[in-house]
């Protein structure tokens, strides 16, 4: 009956099925407790994640409801003319209108002027006072105690424009707060403080009173449960204290154990029922079959896992077997030499360029991990400079040859290297436990230089760039290592010789960058980009109807970023028509404003070079215009003479489009490009913008004079008009207005304003050029 192995294998699995029951009723009883106490404590410290957070909530939503009335005007006013009487009642008003249980009005030098109840607190916010001075004068959100209770304090400075005063609404940690969190931890929550003989008492609790003071009576010391969460004597209670941030003060969260511990209970007498009754029965089968089961099966086993182990086959023995077994026999034996073959197979692939028989980064990575962090060594990476343009050329069976020819040629040179891999593409890594030298750089670009032979009478020569990390620079992670490679060796394609070093702080520089170019969509959404209007000042009438828009960017964690820096990088990245159809509608939407009030202002916007071989520009440029019903020329647009040569007759064919629209073109930065004279002739604009390199010292610099003056007389004979940007002294308006310059932009005037700044600077420009005509 049980001669067929499918037969004993039904017995076996039974037996088998019962030891597993014995082995996991060991288990599960074992760690069911303390699984339970396990998740008590995640409950307990979601609970205090929820707590800390309501907290913090809460000190945002005060903070805020107190500034409403710092920024009250009337409320000003009556700081800064002491009205005692108006101040306190205003103070009373809005503190009860936002719940405040102690209202205060502090000097900037930290004296408490008023106080809606009469607390020691003086030295307490003068502390407060002093330390918000030295960090700049911000909010400040606390925990502080008046006597034995704890309060949340929310400091606020009113400004006029310094600070005048400070505002601060303190909010009790009482019994309704506790309410409140309860009611959405769902767990009871107490504020408890320690009086001066050492005494601990509620200052709030959900608890019922019987039940807090038990709780308190069996604590020892609070400091023991802001570690661990501690159970009460009957083990009732699980409590955790939280730090307040308060001498002798703290929260505390108490989540109820009892049905933990009964549900503990109930399962384990079940388990200990079922697991008794399998224990026995499995028990009574193992006895009987497990001798005539276990002997075929164990030596296959065996069999087996020296085959997991990857033995040999010579090493491996099997004695002979019949039936069903001897089938399976025969056919592991067959499966074994199979996996050898393909195990050794698998393991060079998966460390090897298959192209090449050179390392791949996954051996590079393993290598690394064991070597890293090191002192001495170096990470040696090689680039074949217009690999993708010779690949081209030649095919890419040729290229691939190429590749190859460069692998050998780096292992008869790197004899020293302990690995060479190829990473990709026409990338190459030398890893060296010694230092590497700019020497060693320069050997391999000689090495390199010679002639490579790609087929018959066909050779080819090729320039590389190296890029060079050493160990001592690179970090633990293998991953950090790899990008600092990577960043040296995009610096070393643009350097002359070809070669660069890694320098300290270059991947924190990459990873600023990086985030400019990734955070510019979500500021622009969130407003942290905004637009400045520079005045240009017409000489004729000494009035200004015209304004240069300039991009402003205040990153909430890099700060502020130059506009050079992130249009560059925006422009490197290709996201730069993005930021300029921001601007556009920026400009045209607050033109709108100022036109639809009857003041005819023109304001000019830059464009980039990747704008200008944009074919759907003039169609964007007239699709705004439109859409904020306004005239043609209310829009200028400058371009800079380097822009105009990245596809010359493309950027002169747009921009004779948008002249043909009607368009105000001017040209920036006149006279640092390398087209100043040979192509203005020829670019259909309306202004040149001298450079304010030219205009600057121009009251001092003779030979700024004559190139301001050339310039302004060449621009006028071809028909443009003339801005001179940057001046900045009265000297210098004068003689440009000597020299017939049409317009002036610069300091001397106005710095870039923001849209309100402007408009009442240009009314009040106005007003003084028409009063003194």
């Amino acid at each position: 009956m049980f001669s067929s192995f499918q037969a004993r294998l039904i017995l076996f699995v039974l037996a088998l099925l019962a030891l597993a029951q014995l082995g996991t009723a060991l288990a599960v009883l074992s760690s069911l407790k303390e699984d339970n106490y396990r998740q008590g404590v995640q409950s307990i410290d979601v609970s205090r994640n929820v707590f800390d957070l309501l907290l913090e909530a809460r000190a945002e939503q005060l903070t805020k409801g107190v500034e409403i009335l710092t920024s009250d005007f009337g409320f000003k006013q009556a700081v800064a003319t002491k009205e005692t009487g108006t101040i306190r009642s205003v103070l009373q008003n809005h503190g009860a209108r936002i719940n405040a249980d102690v209202s205060l009005l502090v000097s900037p030098a930290g004296e408490v002027i008023t106080m809606t109840q009469e607390l020691n607190a003086s030295e307490v916010v003068a502390d407060l006072v002093f330390a918000a001075r030295r960090s700049g004068g911000s909010s400040i959100s606390t925990m502080i105690a008046f006597g034995d209770l704890a309060y949340q304090l929310v400091l606020v400075p009113v400004r006029s424009p310094n600070i005048v005063a400070w505002i601060g609404m303190a909010f009790l940690l009482d019994q309704s707060l506790a309410e409140e969190i309860k009611g959405v931890t769902g767990l009871d929550i107490s504020f408890v403080y320690k009086t001066q003989d050492e005494q601990i008492l509620f200052g709030g609790t959900t608890l019922p009173s019987a039940e807090g003071r038990r709780l308190l009576s069996e604590i020892e010391t609070i400091e023991e449960a802001l570690q661990d969460p501690t159970f009460s004597n009957d083990e009732k209670y699980l409590s955790l204290a939280v730090d307040l941030g308060v001498k002798n003060q703290w929260g505390m969260i108490h989540l109820p154990y009892g049905p933990w511990k009964e549900s503990y209970n109930s399962t384990r007498n079940q388990l200990l029922g079922i697991f008794a009754g399998a224990l026995a029965l499995a028990l009574l089968m193992g006895l009987a079959l497990a001798r005539n089961m276990t002997r075929p099966i164990g030596h296959l086993v065996e069999f087996a896992t020296s085959i997991g182990k990857s033995v040999q086959q010579a090493e491996l023995t099997l004695p002979n077997m019949t039936g069903e077994f001897g089938v399976l026999s025969n056919t592991m034996k067959t499966m074994q030499h199979s996996i050898l073959m393909r195990e050794e197979e698998l393991t060079y692939r998966a460390s090897h360029d298959m192209l090449t028989g050179l390392n791949n980064q996954s051996a590079v990575e393993l290598y690394l991990q064991e070597t890293l962090p090191a002192k001495e060594g170096g990470l040696l990476l090689l680039n074949i400079r217009r690999f993708r343009d010779i690949n081209n050329m030649l095919g890419f069976d040729l290229g691939n040859i190429l590749l190859g020819k460069v692998a050998n040629r780096l292992q008869d040179w790197a004899h020293q290297a302990d690995m060479i891999a190829r990473l990709g593409d026409d990338k190459f890594l030398l890893i060296f436990q010694r230092n590497i030298t700019a020497q060693d750089c320069s050997d391999l670009k000689e090495v390199m230089n010679d002639e490579l032979e790609i087929e018959s009478g066909s050779e080819l020569r090729i320039d590389v760039s190296i890029g060079v990390l050493p160990l001592e620079q690179a970090t633990e992670s293998v991953n950090a290592a790899l990008r600092r490679l990577d960043i040296v060796a995009e610096k070393a394609k643009e350097e002359s010789d070809g070669c660069a070093f890694y320098q300290v702080g270059e991947d924190e520089n990459h990873r600023r960058q990086l985030t400019i170019i990734r955070d510019l969509p979500a500021a622009l959404e969130a407003n942290q980009l905004f637009v400045v209007y520079q005045p240009k000042v017409g000489l004729a009438q000494d009035d200004c109807h015209e304004a240069e828009a300039l991009i402003r960017w205040i990153h909430p964690e890099l700060g502020f970023i130059p506009p050079d820096e992130f249009i560059a990088l925006l422009e490197h990245a290709g996201s730069i028509q993005l930021l300029t159809k921001w601007v556009l509608n920026t400009v045209l939407m607050q033109l709108n404003d100022w036109w639809q009030q009857g003041h005819t202002i023109r304001v000019a916007i830059n464009l980039s070079a990747h704008d200008l071989v944009d074919e759907e520009l003039p169609l964007i440029v007239s699709l705004a215009l439109e859409a904020n019903q306004l005239p043609v020329n209310a829009l200028a647009l400058e371009i800079t003479e380097s822009a105009v040569m990245t596809d010359r007759n493309k950027v002169i064919s747009i921009l004779q489009a948008l002249q043909n629209m009607g368009v105000h073109l001017a040209i920036d930065d006149f006279g640092t490009g390398q087209s100043s004279l040979a192509y203005l002739r020829d670019l259909p604009v309306n202004e040149v913008k001298i450079d304010r390199a030219f205009v600057q010292h121009i009251d001092t610099n003779k030979g700024d004079a004559s190139i301001a003056q050339a310039s302004i007389n060449l621009s006028h004979s071809l028909g443009f008009q003339v801005t001179a940007e940057g001046a900045e002294n009265q000297a210098g308006v004068a003689l440009l207005r000597e020299l017939h310059c049409d317009k002036i932009q610069g300091y001397f005037y106005s710095k870039p304003l923001k849209a309100a700044d402007f408009f009442a600077w240009r009314a009040e420009f106005n007003d003084k050029s028409n009063g003194s005509v």
